[in-house]
């Protein structure tokens, strides 16, 4: 008869003489054995709170767990009050899924004792193999049905019965979405799938159940949190907690990639869930393209630039709001006027601060005004111009048209927002 997985666990930590522990690839607790002997504070702490904690967790990655392939001795961390340890991964065909954790106050453990140790990993990475191919087809499901209610489908309705009726989410509740996007920094591609997984599921550790949904991809992940009222104060504070979770994942991830959170507007149904996701993707786009705005930028505050996104999302169907600018943002010459121009924009017609922002001479400012007043035929003596000149740069912005040398967070050229629905450069909705 097959062990189970504790009997496995029970019977490695009877033949190394020692508790045993075994943790996820998130050093997330999964199973431990009996403890018949004293545990130090890192131990007992690890089995209260089911999770290592974010203390600990720092200090080991500078230990590469990520890319172990044998056993591991650690030595004792006495400010963490932390005895010497030995890890042991977990893996199958070749994938990490966790990790065997046992106490080695001594240093006793013989090479017998790992051999042991590695042959139990084996055995405990085909179960977690298995339990983890049965939560994903689990997973898949729930995520057909999510992706059904992020979506303009007649059938979101019924996605978001089945949602209700799992207990998913309450029906007496509305619903608030929320997109966390990767940006990277110095490449044209990001991955975070791993901490975008373990920021969620800490995030999940602090919230009860249907009070949230998520979808994680590659480089986004899309989270759906329940509000009592138009007016629910804890959206904010999950939100704040989603971010921090979130970002913490990520400081520990090594990719390179900052983050970008867009926050839809309320919805009084879960069914009208895609009109609130489509505003968190279009906020998300603006916290990345547009300077100002911060990196968490909530639909409902956005104020004038809900109409720059707006008008950004129709792709090629945005209406020329400054005919004489056109031309100009086809021009890579004309790139120091353009950036000189929305400086000057920006700070509402302020020549001593735009010169000052642009370290450039007051006449040579006012020489590339006067320029680009010709090249553009316009006139920035005129309040109705300087309105459509403006709308047509942070249009241009968000399409990709207009890319500042200046900007903190680029986006890559082949990702610009295009097409009637297309409002992200990642797809609406993807599953894990």
């Amino acid at each position: 008869m097959e062990l189970s997985m504790q009997q496995i666990l029970e019977s490695l930590a009877q033949r190394v003489g020692r508790p045993a522990v075994l943790e996820d690839r998130f050093m997330r607790l999964i199973a431990f054995s009996s403890h018949d002997r004293p545990i130090d504070d890192v131990r007992e702490d690890s089995i209260l709170r089911r999770h290592a904690s974010s203390e600990v967790r720092g200090w080991l990655k500078r230990f590469a767990l990520p890319n172990l392939r044998r056993p591991l001795r650690l030595p004792a961390n006495p400010e963490l009050h932390m005895l010497p340890r030995v890890c042991v991964p977990v893996l199958y065909r070749g994938k990490l899924l966790g990790h065997l954790w046992f106490v080695d106050a001594d240093g006793s453990m013989s090479d017998a004792d790992l051999d042991a140790c590695m042959q139990g990993a084996a055995d405990l990475g085909e179960w977690l193999h298995r339990e983890s191919v049965a939560s994903l087809f689990s997973s898949a499901r729930l995520a057909d049905t999510m992706h059904m209610l992020l979506s303009s489908s007649p059938m979101s309705a019924q996605a978001a019965r089945s949602l209700i009726d799992a207990g998913y989410m309450p029906a007496r509740d509305g619903v608030v979405a929320v997109v966390l996007q990767g940006v990277p920094r110095r490449t044209s591609a990001v991955d975070i799938e791993d901490a975008l997984a373990q920021g969620v599921a800490d995030f999940r550790r602090v919230v009860r159940r249907g009070q949230a949904l998520d979808l994680i991809n590659r480089d986004h992940a899309v989270l759906l949190l329940s509000s009592a009222g138009d007016h629910d104060i804890y959206v904010d504070e999950r939100v704040e907690a989603l971010v921090e979770l979130t970002r913490s994942a990520l400081a520990g991830d090594g990719g390179g990639a900052a983050l970008v959170v867009g926050v839809g507007s309320r919805r009084d149904a879960l069914e009208d869930a895609y009109s609130s996701f489509r505003e968190a993707r279009m906020s998300a786009d603006a916290a990345r393209l547009l300077p100002g705005l911060g990196d968490v930028v909530h639909w409902s505050r956005l104020g004038i630039h809900q109409i720059v996104v707006k008008l950004a999302s129709l792709g090629e169907e945005v209406p020329t709001v400054h005919p004489g600018l056109g031309n100009l943002l086809d021009d890579p010459d004309a790139l120091p006027l353009l950036e000189t121009l929305e400086t000057y924009l920006d700070v509402a017609g302020n020549a001593q601060l735009t010169a000052e922002r642009l370290n450039l001479h007051r006449t040579s400012l006012y020489y590339r005004l006067q320029r680009l007043e010709q090249l553009a035929h316009t006139n920035l003596k005129s309040g109705a111009e300087r309105l459509a000149l403006h709308l047509s740069l942070k249009v241009a912005r968000m399409t990709g048209q207009y890319a500042p040398r200046q900007a903190g967070l680029e986006l890559p050229a082949s990702a610009s927002a295009t097409g009637t629905d297309n409002v992200t450069p990642f797809p609406a909705v993807a599953s894990r």
